[in-house]
């Protein structure tokens, strides 16, 4: 087969989607006694096409979540509050020492767009450390309806994970947050989800939490694009090009890694790599796509050339992801 570059091209594919695998630091914590609706609640607050929202353990993106199962599924801050104003907040028990980074699923009923902001969620470390995170409309959070009051989100610390298929007028979306250095030498009592709105006006509707102890995270603002895979005859191996593109608006430091997610046994990366010990599945190839020191600015890319070996003729097929770096690498 390798002597016919066409016919090998022919049979290769490559697989670029979000990371479906859960990651060996995350831990999705049980938020079950904080939650006070169902899916399905009818009434003020209700949300449309509840009955078909996920429940149980999910995997979003490449993160775990373990959503209620019932009776209540999600926290509504309206319901909170008996429908007026007022602001409520709930505090979710944690313990877990050396978080490095969290997610939430959270959206709006009622969203407002900014600059203010009405929703906040709070990390509480063992010694003192404090970080908080406003939610601002149409920036990092937006209603879980489409067509209502608010829609669109930066894609990089949210992005969507879930429609309500077939119809997609709900959606659950994940908000990514890196904590300050300071909570890796502690533990994380708790995080509070703080909310100053109103009936009508930008409140809460929280479905999971998630937090991670790994020393590195998924870089969300940083997308991937490739090349088709062509096959080398003078030296055995099929070559690739990915492009990894800073979408977010301001500068992300190195060191970046591009790892290689379920990347076929009989395929080698033929690229000076390392084995991941913190992103599953474990033992994954990665490669420095950026340099400790160096910096990608916004709107600007960087390409990572890829080197195969195939001596199984298997296709060459992985799930790309992109993470930076909290001091370790993934």
């Amino acid at each position: 087969m390798k002597s016919n570059p066409g016919f090998a091209c022919s049979v290769i594919a490559i697989a670029l989607t979000a990371a479906a695998s859960a990651h060996d630091g995350e831990i999705p914590i049980d938020v079950s006694s904080q939650v006070n609706e169902p899916w399905s609640f009818v009434g003020p607050a209700q949300i449309a096409g509840g009955s078909n929202y996920p429940t149980g353990n999910q995997n979003f993106g490449g993160v775990p979540f373990s959503i209620p199962t019932g009776p209540n599924n999600y926290w509504n801050a309206g319901a909170a509050a008996d429908f007026g104003s007022g602001t409520v907040r709930i505090t979710i028990p944690v313990g877990i020492a050396g978080v490095t980074s969290a997610f939430t699923l959270l959206n709006t009923m009622w969203g407002q767009p900014g600059p203010e902001a009405y929703i906040f969620v709070t990390f509480n470390g063992s010694a003192g450390a404090t970080y908080s995170q406003p939610l601002v409309g149409n920036v990092n959070v937006r209603d879980y309806n489409v067509g209502g009051y608010t829609n669109t989100i930066n894609n990089t610390t949210t992005i969507r994970v879930w429609d309500n298929e077939p119809t997609t007028t709900d959606r659950l979306d994940r908000q990514e947050f890196i904590l300050p250095a300071a909570f890796a030498s502690q533990v994380l009592t708790s995080v509070t989800i703080t909310d100053s709105g109103n009936e009508d006006l930008s409140r809460a509707a929280f479905a999971g939490l998630s937090v991670s102890t790994c020393q590195a995270y998924v870089a969300a603002e940083i997308t991937s694009s490739s090349s088709k895979i062509v096959y080398d005859p003078s030296k055995s191996i099929y070559l690739q090009e990915v492009t990894l593109t800073n979408a977010g608006t301001t500068a992300a430091d190195g060191p970046l890694f591009f790892i290689l997610e379920d990347l076929p046994s009989g395929v080698t990366l033929v690229n000076k790599s390392g084995a991941t010990a913190c992103f599953a599945p474990i033992g994954s190839r990665y490669v420095v796509a950026l340099p400790e020191g160096s910096m990608l600015a916004p709107n600007t890319t960087v390409v990572v050339p890829l080197a195969f070996s195939d001596p199984s003729g298997a296709a060459i097929t992985y799930t790309p992801l992109v993470t930076g770096s909290l001091g370790g690498l993934p």
